[in-house]
């Protein structure tokens, strides 16, 4: 993605072709001013109050990641280097505990971080970080009414107990629920007033693909014009959809992995019962906290014909099978102990957990992302039916 800064050199050159003859255009020709070259890539001027030496992290994230360093001198910083198009990078100084988010692109910059951390950093010479400032301020207006929500969970979780009241849960969930669709609402004003942008890109990613929300990625990714698209962010939500489409409703998934015995079981397996796909990891506290629900939920219905298939995203075996004797989970669990690079995660655009999808007895997929009360409700509408 480009932007022009030469407007004022294209129309003078434009006028020049109504001058009325040849010497008097080749004398304007003459005196016009050479236009200047584009900036062959950026160069970032960084001030902090940190000692000499303090070491300064430049990173782009993606799907071809960067690390650039250097070191502070005098409470300054410097970096140069190119990118192809507004880039969003993180400036970290793990030293001194500090953190800026910013897009870079080919121009002059300058980042200020203030003495006191709570306070944003100051970028200056980059028109996409204007164009983020504009979101980033409605975005912070919504995190800030996070912080009641979990106070009052706080206070209604009982001395010793891992989370709060029943009643305090249902109403910190409505709660967070409201907040998440006014955040949609700001995502899709923003997307709608700037289409071309690549911060518009940055925002179905960030907001609808690395946590999950097909159906609102789908959406906002057809508004976006033609260079949001091209940039790499919007690739990566065009990329998303693409995977995510492997278990939309209707299809047929089918994999194998290994169980916790080594021995490769597939889906296809489980054919002639309601399957429950369950992505999820020992280290996820959500997931572990959704995990005696689908206990119940096993225990209730597991006689009918119902089965739950867990695909872990653990590195590690042995937290793993802690973890499934732990929360006492008596179904098939399957795992290549690669992490995030699981290759059923992967392959089925799993970007986060818990995630999950429920497949019928011949393997179609007929619900995503059931957790809670939406699960309960599903399966006693399938098994009631029967």
């Amino acid at each position: 993605m480009t932007y022009s800064r030469n407007l004022g050199a294209l129309l003078l050159s434009t006028a020049l072709l109504t001058a009325g003859s040849a010497a008097a255009q080749k004398k304007l020709v003459a005196a016009r001013p050479k236009p200047k070259p584009a900036t062959a890539g950026y160069t970032l001027q960084g001030k902090v109050d940190a000692p000499d030496g303090t070491k300064v992290y430049l990173m782009s994230f993606g799907t071809t990641p960067t690390k650039d360093s250097t070191t502070v001198q005098g409470n300054q910083f410097a970096f140069k280097g190119r990118v192809a198009e507004p880039t969003w990078y993180g400036l970290r100084l793990p030293a001194v505990k500090r953190y800026a988010g910013l897009f870079v692109e080919n121009h002059p910059l300058t980042v200020e971080l203030p003495a006191d951390a709570q306070q944003a950093p100051v970028v200056k010479g980059s028109a996409t970080q204007d164009e983020y400032a504009t979101y980033d301020k409605q975005w912070k207006a919504i995190t800030m009414k996070a912080g009641p929500i979990y106070e009052m969970l706080k206070q209604a979780t009982p001395a010793g107990a891992k989370e709060a009241t029943p009643e305090a849960r249902k109403e910190g969930d409505a709660r967070f629920a409201a907040l998440s669709a006014e955040s949609k609402q700001i995502a899709e004003a923003y997307v709608q007033a700037h289409p071309n942008s690549v911060v518009a890109a940055s925002v179905v990613q960030w907001r609808f693909v690395d946590f999950p929300d097909y159906d609102e990625a789908s959406k906002l990714y057809k508004q976006l014009g033609p260079v949001a698209k091209a940039s790499e962010p919007g690739r990566s939500v065009s990329k998303f959809m693409t995977t995510y489409d492997k278990t939309a409703l209707g299809t047929r998934p089918d994999f194998a992995q290994a169980d916790v015995n080594g021995k490769q079981v597939k889906l296809s397996d489980f054919r002639g019962k309601y399957v429950l796909v369950d992505f999820w990891a020992s280290w996820c506290g959500p997931c572990r906290a959704e995990n005696p629900n689908v206990v119940a939920m096993y225990n209730k219905y597991h006689g009918q014909g119902f089965e739950v298939l867990g695909v872990s995203l653990d590195g590690k075996k042995e937290p793993w099978v802690k973890a499934i004797e732990t929360d006492g989970l008596a179904w098939t669990q399957l795992s290549d102990l690669q992490g995030w690079k699981n290759a059923v995660a992967v392959q089925y655009g799993i970007a986060a957990v818990p995630q999950n999808f429920l497949v019928d007895p011949q393997g179609k997929v007929i619900a995503k992302n059931l957790r809670g009360e939406e699960l309960q409700a599903k399966l006693a509408q399938l098994f009631a039916a029967k």
